[in-house]
């Protein structure tokens, strides 16, 4: 019986693959046109997401993700698993970065639960802290 689930999924996780690698690739080229040129377009900051992860694996493999993607670090998880906490070179616009971060989340978990997964968290709830402040949502 499991096999079946896992094979009702396969679809799934290789469009989450081909979505990994094609996200890989305009992050990497995002980081080496910045690297490469005089203009300076970044806007770094700590981001606090909302997700809709419910169990270890998914959170630990969003996470992952996020930090196997050049320009950003997962750098915290909340002990709840709804909240992780993101450094990113490219905090602004900040609906931008979020609306990324949420559509890998999707993906993801259409791949380990199936295509009927959650959308994103509802708007709202989100908050932005930078090295400079103490955590108050803006």
């Amino acid at each position: 019986m499991a096999i079946v689930a896992i094979l009702a999924r396969l679809p799934q996780v290789v469009a989450y693959v081909l979505f990994f690698i094609w996200e890989l690739i305009l992050a990497n080229a995002r980081v080496a046109w910045e690297v490469l040129t005089p203009r300076y377009s970044m806007a770094a900051g700590i981001v606090r997401v909302e997700t809709a992860c419910e169990t270890d694996t998914e959170i630990m493999l969003l996470a992952n993700s996020i930090s196997m993607t050049p320009g950003t670090l997962s750098i915290e998880v909340e002990e709840d698993r709804n909240v992780l906490y993101v450094h990113t070179l490219y905090a602004d616009p900040l609906d931008d970065f979020l609306e990324q971060v949420w559509r890998m989340e999707r993906r993801l978990l259409a791949a380990t639960r199936g295509p009927s997964s959650p959308a994103r968290p509802p708007e709202g709830r989100v908050a932005r802290r930078t090295p400079g402040d103490r955590g108050e949502a803006t």
